[in-house]
Order: C-alpha cells, then sequence, then structure tokens
C-alpha cells in the first residue's frame, strides 16, 4: 500500500485504505497545530485508561523514527494495542487496522487528528508525525464507534510519569502485550504443559501441534524460540473440538475455529528482531490454558532443546520422557513386580528347605 497524503499542513497526517480513505476531519485539526494537544507538565492520563483492559503501562518507543499501533487488537478487535506510548519528539506513529472488531477510526480527543469516518478494513492505515510535541506532552484518543467500551490509547512525548515497558521484551511493531522477563508476564500461568521454551534457532520451519495433550486443549510446544525469519507451520490434530491460532494484538490470526485434522496455518515472522515475542491463543479454549508463545532471537526464559511439536498433538516436543510416559512406565513395572514376587517367594523357600 502506498500512503495517500492529506491536505493537512506538512503532510503531518496521512491515510491509506488500499489506495482511497477520506482524510475527514484530519486537515483542519493537524492545521490547528500540535500545541493543542499538549498535556500535562508529565505524561498524567487521568483515568483516562482506567477501562482499557490491554493498558498495562506506557511501552518505549523512543529512539525510533516510527512506531506502529494495532488498530482493532485484543481477542473481540475492540483495543488499540499497544494502548499507550511513548516516543520521541518528530516521530511518526501508524495505526494500522487489524480487519477485527467492524469499524474504527482514530481520534485525539481534544482534535489535534482524526482519520475521520470509521471504516473495516485490513490494513487501512493512518498516520501523524508529532514534529512540535514537546517533552511531557500527552495525546490521548479514541475509536469513536467503540469509545464507551474502552477501545481507547495514549501518546506521550519525551518523558512520561508511568510504569515503562521495554516493546523489545515481549513484541515488536507496536503490537506488543503485557511485560515480564521474556514478555510472557502470567501468560503460562495456567498452561498445563509449559515447562519453559523450547529452544528451535536453526530451523527454518518449525511445526507447533493445535489440540495436543490428552484432552486437545493445548499447543505443542507452548512457548518457542525462533531465528527472524522462520516460518511456523501449526498443524490440526483434530482432538479438542474447533481451535484458532489468534496473536493477542493481531499479528497473525488463522481465522475461525476449525476442527479438521490436518488443517494447517502458517506466519513467516520476515520482520521480527531479537527478542521480540509473539503471545498468542485459541480463542475458544483461552480461559482454559489454550496459548502459546513465539520468542525470536533471544529470550529471556529456560530453554529446553529439542526438534519441537511434530504436528501428531503429542504432550512434549523434544525427545525426552513425558510425564505420561513416566507414568505408563511406572504402571507396568508396577504390574511385572506384582507377578514376580510370588516367584522369588517360592524360590527362597525352596533354597531354605536344600539348606
Amino acid at each position: 500500500m502506498t500512503p495517500n497524503a492529506d491536505a493537512a499542513e506538512g503532510d503531518a497526517a496521512s491515510m491509506s485504505r488500499r489506495g482511497f480513505f477520506r482524510a475527514g476531519a484530519a486537515g483542519a485539526a493537524v492545521a490547528a497545530g500540535v500545541a493543542a494537544g499538549s498535556g500535562t507538565a508529565a505524561a498524567q492520563y487521568d483515568g483516562w485508561l482506567d477501562d482499557v483492559s490491554n493498558y498495562d503501562g506506557t511501552h518505549d518507543y523512543r529512539g525510533q523514527s516510527e512506531v506502529t499501533v494495532s488498530v482493532g487488537a485484543g481477542e473481540n478487535g475492540l483495543l488499540f494495542g499497544p494502548a499507550a506510548i511513548l516516543i520521541d519528539p518528530g516521530t511518526t506513529v501508524v495505526w494500522e487496522w487489524t480487519g477485527r472488531g467492524g469499524g474504527h477510526n482514530v481520534v485525539a480527543d481534544d482534535g489535534t487528528f482524526d482519520s475521520g469516518s470509521a471504516v473495516s478494513e485490513e490494513g487501512t492505515t493512518f498516520e501523524y508525525t508529532f514534529d512540535d510535541a514537546g517533552d511531557g506532552d500527552v495525546f490521548n484518543y479514541y475509536c469513536g464507534p467503540h469509545q464507551s467500551i474502552g477501545m481507547k490509547g495514549a501518546v506521550a512525548v519525551g518523558s512520561v510519569d508511568d510504569d515503562l515497558v521495554d516493546p523489545q521484551a515481549e513484541g515488536g511493531d507496536g503490537d506488543s502485550g503485557e511485560g515480564g522477563a521474556a514478555g510472557y508476564g502470567d501468560w503460562f500461568s495456567n498452561v498445563g504443559n509449559y515447562e519453559g521454551t523450547r529452544d528451535l534457532r536453526g530451523q527454518s520451519e518449525v511445526t507447533v501441534s493445535v489440540g495436543a495433550g490428552e484432552n486437545g486443549l493445548l499447543f505443542d510446544p507452548p512457548a518457542i524460540l525462533v531465528d527472524p525469519g522462520t516460518t511456523v507451520r501449526w498443524e490440526w490434530t483434530g482432538r479438542g473440538g474447533g481451535h484458532n491460532v489468534v496473536e493477542e494484538n493481531g499479528v497473525f490470526d488463522s481465522g475461525s475455529a476449525v476442527a479438521e485434522e490436518g488443517t494447517t496455518f502458517e506466519y513467516t515472522f520476515d520482520d521480527a528482531g531479537d527478542g521480540d515475542v509473539f503471545r498468542y491463543a485459541c480463542g475458544p479454549h483461552q480461559s482454559v490454558g489454550m496459548k502459546g508463545a513465539v520468542a525470536v532471537g533471544s529470550v529471556d526464559d529456560q530453554l529446553i532443546g529439542g526438534e519441537g511439536g511434530s504436528g501428531s498433538g503429542g504432550s512434549g516436543g523434544g525427545s525426552g520422557l513425558s510425564a505420561s510416559d513416566i507414568g505408563t512406565l511406572a504402571l507396568g513395572f508396577g504390574f511385572a513386580g506384582a507377578l514376580l514376587v510370588p516367584l522369588f517367594y517360592a524360590a527362597h523357600r525352596k533354597a531354605e528347605r536344600n539348606a
């Protein structure tokens, strides 16, 4: 897509939607000047993000000339991702539509920027360059049709009085989730087969099972480490009902849940950088722990070797014995022991008589 320049002063705001998208009120808003958007001396959101479910602090993108924010993030496509970002003066913020959650727009609370009428087409973009913003300025914004249910965001410039989140620790290009040493946070707290991150670097293609475990309600392996440019293929086992693969901020999405064995979905991490982490889930079964993550390049987590999932839905991705394998062997040895005890006892009694 090639963004179409608005008639706004200095081309500060521009927007594209596969070649067309009316600028709406953006031109007049930009002409009014960025100064109108100046916030408090330090970035105080004053409750603006209180009802925003994915707000987890301010994601620090200082040092980048361009930052991307997802429009239509989250399970229902009714969030901006990330909700709050920190940038340098002069940075261009690009809002990119995921195609989920219906029609959206991007409207500054004070009119500094406005993408116009709500649209739903995936790949739509709107951008604004914060040329005249100063240290401590804050720009609150929202989606007009969905503001009442918490589809709001904020751009802080220069400095911020808030908890800072390192985007490199969890997923790049504005599509990051909540923080944590490896970008996982408590993402895996209810995932039964998570035991660390499986190191699959050096492979150009990796397979993850969809519908693993006894009940078919797991990804296998749940956490993997790959190189930039690696293709990850998710393969359905046919167990556990209908599943899908949805990155929490819309970076990738397999679509509607399906149950057919052999279904595949793949995504190539061409634009991912070292330290990026992408967390994903099965929409229908996220609440019961069907979640996973792809870390790229490096990760602050326990690393586990192995070949990863085979697409057959086993309980582990490596070559070692799983917990269920060990249990089966133990049970088998138990039965064998029970059969051998009488034989040992009879041999012992015979030896005593001979003596």
